[in-house]
């Protein structure tokens, strides 16, 4: 491996908004000396850090939404058992679709505040 990834960046909209959204639903933890404000926010994944930076266009900040169909990334996280991850997601306030197993492999998709897409699943 030539370098390690160390951050994922999320360009959004509402940065406390998102942050907050993947702290609570996954147990993150943010790091001190990047919490979420207007305009960054960090948390630690584990092995990776998540981070949302405040999303400019040609006339300025965006405010709205910036996640959807044109904007197609995906965070994955691991589940040993994504049929019980999806149901502890779902209590937690996600929105999340059906699980899709198949032999082995088994994953299941969501949507956060601002449409961006993550997953879970129990490959490694």
């Amino acid at each position: 491996m030539l370098a390690a990834m160390n951050r994922v960046i999320l360009f959004v909209g509402d940065v406390e908004r998102c942050a907050n959204f993947y702290r609570d639903l996954f147990d993150l933890s943010p790091i001190e000396s990047r919490r979420p404000s207007d305009e960054w926010g960090e948390l630690d994944a584990g092995g990776c850090r998540l981070a949302f930076h405040k999303a400019y266009g040609p006339d300025g900040p965006v405010d709205g939404p910036t996640g959807g169909p044109n904007n197609p990334h995906k965070i994955v996280f691991y589940a040993e058992d994504v049929p019980a991850m999806r149901e502890e997601l779902i209590r937690r306030g996600a929105q999340m679709e059906d699980a899709s197993i198949a032999g082995d492999l088994a994953l299941c998709d969501g949507s956060d505040p601002e449409g961006h897409r993550f997953q879970i699943s129990n490959r490694l």
